[in-house]
């Protein structure tokens, strides 16, 4: 005599969603490699540099001496940005993210001062033990900008 169990009639009724939820991440990804081609400037020899990751990663470290300017929009996904190997820039960095349900980690030498305007919605913005907060935004070597909605914004140096 057959025995019926719920279990595959509940995994027959599962499998479209989890189907459909596969399909509409990889359309997602397939978009941000489409926007990320589009839209990305710059390698870490430049004096600009613009970046956009859906669903991936990316780490930046930026060695031109005049370094004036890094963009990061990361969706569902992380940005590293590491300005330990510069001497301050004369005018200073201007650092933008934008993230979306991802977050972006910004390091800085030993005595950077550093102005922050990042806004967080269910996320966070914050600065690291040993960073040196400037309330002053045009005498700051870091500005950095932008907004984080379900993600972070750090700001760290090595100790």
């Amino acid at each position: 005599m057959p025995t019926t169990h719920p279990t595959p009639s509940r995994l027959r009724r599962a499998l479209p969603w989890i189907g459909g939820g596969l399909a509409v991440q990889g359309v997602l990804a397939a978009a941000g490699q489409v926007w990320a081609w589009r839209a990305d400037e710059g390698d870490d020899s430049t004096a600009g540099i613009r970046r956009v990751r859906v669903m991936g990663g990316v780490a930046l470290r930026p060695r031109h001496p005049e370094l004036s300017r890094v963009r990061l929009d990361v969706v569902m996904g992380g940005g590293e940005v590491d300005l330990t190997g510069l001497a301050p820039v004369p005018g200073g960095v201007d650092v933008t993210v934008h993230a979306v349900m991802g977050g972006a980690a910004v390091r800085v030498p030993p005595g950077w001062r550093v102005w922050s305007g990042v806004r967080a919605v269910a996320g966070g913005a914050g600065l690291g033990p040993g960073v040196r907060r400037t309330d002053d935004e045009r005498g700051a070597d870091l500005r950095l900008h932008g907004w984080a909605v379900m993600g972070g914004v750090g700001v760290e140096t090595p100790r």
